[in-house]
């Protein structure tokens, strides 16, 4: 890339007032950026315009210039398919006589003398760059493909040819660039290196590129063409440019600096030594007693604290009336009073030495300007203080590392195990928490679950941070409304998610539910096209809805990835079987072809009349035994070579039942820990019996077939992506 070439046209606008560049400019930034543009010539009068013909050759194309001009056709500035030099002088008098009738106080700097390119297949390339994301690079089909049916796809930049080859295949019309109808097909090398290109030119002037666009960008066989082009600089930048360099350095936008050094980090607030209740009550019907009770009840081995200047005691601790009359050193301050008491409670903070607060209270950013206003304030306390935060507007946090139960919501039998959990909303350490802990068999172990309300300081690229070198962790899972700092998170889970799985509910798709989100938690909308496609270039799994969610948590937390896409169906329903088998077929899965040793296995138990298939359907069976037909089933498609994973679909009638199932999905778990098992048990009484059976086993059962499939769908995606690595998004 000619870096000095762009920066002096950009500098060049930017000296004329102007933040838009003409066609001729963002042609000329483009042939700099190495690529390939149409020959042509600027003529400020008709016989320059027919020089400029002669010596392109035609049939040539006319285009008006003028920087106040960024939609010409609109104007009535454009005219294609020019043979002869009548066609450009009557053109060129059209030009000019349409664009003074509509668009009268345009600055016209000339018409654009173009050669006409013929045939090939029209794609659009552009640039968009704004935050919080910064430069975005997307592609897609030009024309109609683009305009009606919105059929692109977008990458954060910096995009490496791997990312760009793979978004050439997933637009819709993916097909068209293989050839079609005697269509010749597009050079998709070629089409992927204008895509890296323009990709380091928006990285490179990421802080002056607001918006680019190629359109269209013609394939013509083993070469691309840029037909017409448009950029638009950013609007807060019109000082004068300095050349860019190649050495930038890395930051973290979201770490809070005291005194030059890097303040406390989130193990302030999960692993703490000693805590205190600010809002502390002896009424049991307050939340800063169920908060303290929590604390307590569940066996935090640190010092506990309870802050409140009216009562000497609560729940058998002494309490104090500011945290500035503890005798002993505080670590974490839990706040539940109200927001107008908190710059009190950060300079006691600071007295104190205290690391990190949480804070519980609500009515900031998500409640209106006032509320807005007392968050920026509270912002700049954390900042001048170095004491970290948590929330506001969070219920708090279950740490079992640390034996911290810190929810307001009451949980006395809390479920272990190897999940990091972390939401912006309160009900993944309440109400959903509470009704996963109360189950009685396929329960999720939760090791971490952290409400992070507002985000005002500690945030999402924290926690996983910390949940990456967490031993104990195996799946981290997130439900987000906003992403605080997209390229922070994304460049950690691009190196994370080789060695833990990251699933993300991200609600908010629709303008209703990004509305909803702004107004619970204040977050910044997203726009969900782009967090989609975000998630899927760093191999983060998306659940759509909190029954997802948590099943795919479970199936994460319990079993091996697959190692291929075929799988065995073993079923004692037929309908269950054909519904499964559309159901996998819609997730890209294929049916095993069963081995013969497996065929000769199941046929001592079925009808002669039936034969040995993929769905393998038993219910015929069960007359051989239903014990027997069972485990043989199970095991036949588990023994299987040609069998990558295996959907079960159980049906837990009386005249199925049989003792000793917890015997069969123990021995599948032993001989088969490495190819797993989805289970789907339909039933009343039998089934909860064989639930209980199996229970404490780490052998998934799902509801239906469709959210079982779904789960080994998602595994699936993450094995094939764990070990990618497109180029790290945090560039500066």
């Amino acid at each position: 890339m000619e870096r000095s070439e762009v920066a002096g046209i950009f500098k060049n606008v930017r000296r004329q007032g102007r933040t838009a560049l003409t066609e001729l400019e963002a042609k000329q930034v483009l042939a700099a950026a190495g690529l390939n543009i149409t020959r042509e010539g600027l003529a400020a009068s008709e016989e320059e315009a027919l020089a400029a013909a002669e010596r392109i050759g035609f049939p040539v194309v006319l285009k008006v210039a003028s920087p106040d001009i960024l939609h010409k056709s609109d104007a009535g500035g454009v005219q294609i398919g020019l043979t002869s030099r009548d066609d450009v002088r009557k053109a060129y008098c059209q030009i000019r006589k349409a664009v003074s009738q509509r668009q009268p106080n345009a600055h016209i700097q000339g018409v654009l003398v173009q050669e006409m390119v013929h045939g090939g297949i029209e794609t659009i390339v552009g640039v968009t760059n704004r935050e919080p994301f910064g430069p975005v690079v997307a592609f897609g089909l030009g024309g109609i493909f683009v305009e009606l049916f919105k059929d692109i796809v977008f990458r954060i930049a910096p995009v490496d040819e791997m990312s760009a080859r793979e978004m050439l295949g997933q637009i819709q019309g993916a097909r068209m660039l293989e050839g079609y109808r005697g269509l010749a097909g597009a050079d998709k090398d070629a089409l992927a290196r204008v895509i890296v290109r323009l990709s380091e030119l928006a990285i490179e002037f990421h802080d002056h590129i607001e918006e680019l666009d190629v359109n269209p960008l013609v394939a013509l066989g083993d070469r691309t063409v840029a037909l017409d082009a448009l950029i638009v600089l950013k609007k807060n930048n019109l000082a004068p440019m300095a050349l860019p360099t190649t050495a930038v350095k890395r930051q973290d936008p979201g770490s809070v600096e005291v005194a030059g050094k890097r303040a406390n980090d989130i193990r302030a607030v999960l692993e703490p030594r000693s805590v205190a209740v600010v809002g502390a009550s002896a009424n049991p019907e307050k939340s800063g007693h169920v908060l303290l009770k929590n604390i307590i009840a569940n066996g935090f081995p640190g010092a506990i604290y309870p802050i409140n200047p009216k009562v000497d005691q609560i729940l058998g601790y002494k309490a104090y009336p500011t945290i500035l009359d503890v005798p002993g050193e505080i670590d974490l301050v839990f706040f539940l009073l109200p927001g107008g008491f908190i710059p009190k409670l950060y300079a006691d903070c600071k007295k104190k030495r205290v690391k990190a607060t949480v804070i519980v209270s609500a009515g900031f950013s998500e409640v209106g300007e006032e509320g807005a206003k007392a968050q920026r304030e509270l912002e700049e306390l954390i900042c001048q203080t170095g004491v970290r935060c948590v929330g506001p507007n969070t219920i708090g946090f279950v740490n079992m590392d640390a034996k911290l139960v810190a929810s307001f919501a009451f949980f006395k039998n809390w479920q272990d195990g190897p999940i990091a959990l972390a939401a912006q909303s309160g009900i993944f350490a309440g109400a959903v928490a509470d009704q996963l802990m109360d189950r009685k068999v396929q329960r999720i172990g939760i090791g971490t679950s952290l409400a992070f309300g507002n985000k005002i300081d500690l945030d999402e690229s924290d926690f996983i941070e910390w949940a990456s070198n967490n031993a104990k962790t195996r799946v981290i899972a997130l439900h987000l409304e906003g992403i605080r700092r997209p390229r922070r998170f994304f460049s950690l889970a691009n190196n994370i998610k080789r060695d833990k799985p990251i699933i993300v509910l991200k609600p908010g798709r629709t303008q209703a539910g990004a509305r909803a989100a702004a107004s619970h938690t204040g977050s910044l909308a997203l726009n969900d096209v782009l967090v989609d496609q975000a998630f899927q270039q760093y191999g983060i799994i998306r659940a759509y809805d909190l029954e997802e969610f948590l099943e795919f948590m479970k199936a994460f937390s319990y079993l091996s990835l697959p190692k291929g896409n075929r799988v065995g169906v073993v079923t004692f329903s037929g309908a269950n079987g054909v519904m499964a088998s559309d159901e996998l077929t819609e997730h890209g899965f294929e049916l095993a072809q069963l081995a013969p040793p497996t065929a000769d296995r199941i046929k001592k138990f079925l009808p002669p009349w039936q034969p040995v298939t993929n769905p393998l359907d038993l219910w015929a069976a069960l007359g051989a035994g239903n014990r027997l037909v069972h485990e043989e089933g199970l095991h036949a498609a588990l023994d299987d070579q040609n069998v990558d994973a295996v959907l079960l679909i159980l049906l837990g009638l009386a005249n199925a039942d049989f003792d000793g199932m917890r015997a069969i999905f123990l021995r599948a778990r032993e001989r088969h820990a490495d190819k797993p098992l989805y289970t789907v048990i339909l039933g009343g009484p039998v089934k909860q019996k064989w639930l209980q059976e199996v229970d404490g086993l780490n052998m998934p059962v799902f509801e239906t077939t469709r959210i079982a499939v779904k789960a080994l769908a998602a595994m699936r995606r993450y094995a094939l992506v764990r070990e990618q690595k497109p180029a790290d998004p945090l560039f500066a």
